[in-house]
């Protein structure tokens, strides 16, 4: 089974409050990693590792207190800064922030799990096509449909992600496919979710991965090693109002 919290920046810094702040719920490291970044994109930094902190202790029958406390390790693999995708004993853990947006999953350890989430922008930009867009999938794409463009790159980017490779491999080189995988759907008033899955023509370290959409009012997409039970678990659960 994934856990996985959807939420807004405001909804997470708002609530931390009643326990006496974000401060509180996150490591050093991560408040030092917010500071570093200005404005909005710091709020954003800090509520996405409040609220993944926060569902990894609910997932794991943690006491709040002990959120900052849980060995959450960023550290990029490829440089040692603490901007890598985060990783902690006994589970797979991913997170993505967009605007106001915050999504987080916990799954099984031996899963490999990504989430992603994306704001609409109000034009596709130049040279989306080329970057993001594998040569069996222009023909698909060719209406100018600005959502169903950024929800395939959604589901790209949540592969790249559960894979550990991010943009190391080329967007494009990635290819899904539609295929009568079916597992226990996200949403409760759907018996069923169909999941994408990697076609046999995209990158080595890609395969074996399988994608969904999530429901939301933004493209948000959930990639994992096999297609598996979602449970989708409220702020108010994991951090309750006092």
């Amino acid at each position: 089974m994934i856990c996985l919290l959807a939420t807004t920046v405001k909804s997470v810094l708002d609530q931390a409050l009643t326990v006496g702040g974000p401060a509180a719920l996150v490591s050093a490291a991560d408040l030092a990693a917010a500071r570093a970044r200005r404005g909005a994109h710091g709020e954003r930094t800090l509520a996405g590792r409040v609220a993944l902190r926060l569902l990894l202790a609910h997932v794991q029958g943690d006491e709040l207190a002990d959120a900052a406390h849980l060995p959450v390790d960023r550290t990029c693999e490829r440089c040692g800064a603490d901007h890598g995708r985060p990783r902690s004993p006994r589970v797979s853990l991913s997170s993505s922030t967009s605007q106001r947006h915050v999504l987080v999953a916990v799954g099984p350890e031996k899963m490999r799990i990504g989430v992603d989430a994306q704001v609409l922008p109000a034009s596709i930009w130049p040279g989306f096509d080329t970057a993001v867009l594998h040569p069996r999938e222009h023909r698909l794409h060719d209406n100018g449909d600005i959502r169903a463009r950024i929800a395939l790159w959604t589901r790209k980017e949540a592969v790249l992600k559960a894979a550990g490779v991010g943009l190391q491999v080329d967007p494009s080189r990635l290819c899904l496919e539609r295929r009568p995988v079916l597992e226990r759907s996200p949403v409760p008033d759907r018996s069923q979710q169909s999941w994408w899955t990697v076609s046999g023509e995209s990158p080595p370290q890609l395969q074996g991965l399988h994608v969904c959409d999530l429901p939301g009012a933004v493209p948000r997409a959930l990639a994992a090693s096999a297609p598996s039970t979602v449970r989708r678990i409220d702020l108010d659960a994991v951090l309750p109002l006092s």
